[in-house]
């Protein structure tokens, strides 16, 4: 069965957005980035919530309007029961999370990137559904914004599996769901 990966920026205190949505305060770390290239290789697929997937759609337009993506060659799932159609290139997942899930896990391939949501990633956390978790922990204290899990309904109880950090003040943990 394919492996479920969820990775985000964080804050100390806990959160993925400022109060306005604001992102500044994410670090890009270069010596990190050499090490998510291989990180990369290792999945074939992503999973979307709807608002990662339409603020993505946003960003990705270039100046004449067409679409770029870095992360062509993998599959993309995009998860909302309120969207009736995605562009091209995007596969839509609505109705029982946890079967369409599992159904996808069981198909050949590499490992599933979450990519985003926390609302996507509250849900397939309380549903047994990731195997790791991957926070870049940002060196700031926002005080207000969104919450990384915002609807968790039970403990999960995690081991650490790396840690690193890097000159930039940035601390990268990788958790397996023990």
């Amino acid at each position: 069965m394919r492996k479920i990966v969820a990775g985000f920026a964080t804050t100390i205190d806990g959160f993925i957005e400022g109060p306005n949505g604001e992102i500044d305060w994410i670090i890009y770390d270069k010596e990190q980035f050499k090490g998510l290239e291989q990180h990369w290789k290792r999945m074939d697929a992503m999973f979307y919530g709807r608002k990662t997937y339409e603020a993505g759609l946003k960003m990705s337009k270039g100046a004449k309007g067409e679409q770029s993506n870095p992360f062509a060659h993998m599959k993309h799932y995009v998860f909302s029961n309120t969207l009736k159609e995605v562009e091209q290139g995007y596969i839509l997942i609505s109705g029982d999370i946890k079967t369409e899930v599992k159904k996808i896990r069981a198909q050949n391939g590499k490992e599933i990137a979450v990519f985003g949501g926390a609302e996507l990633l509250s849900s397939l956390l309380n549903l047994d559904l990731v195997d790791e978790l991957s926070l870049a922990i940002c060196p700031v204290l926002l005080g207000k914004g969104k919450s990384f899990f915002p609807f968790i309904e039970k403990r999960i109880n995690w081991t650490v599996k790396e840690v690193k950090t890097y000159k930039s003040g940035l601390i990268s943990i990788t958790y397996q769901r023990k």
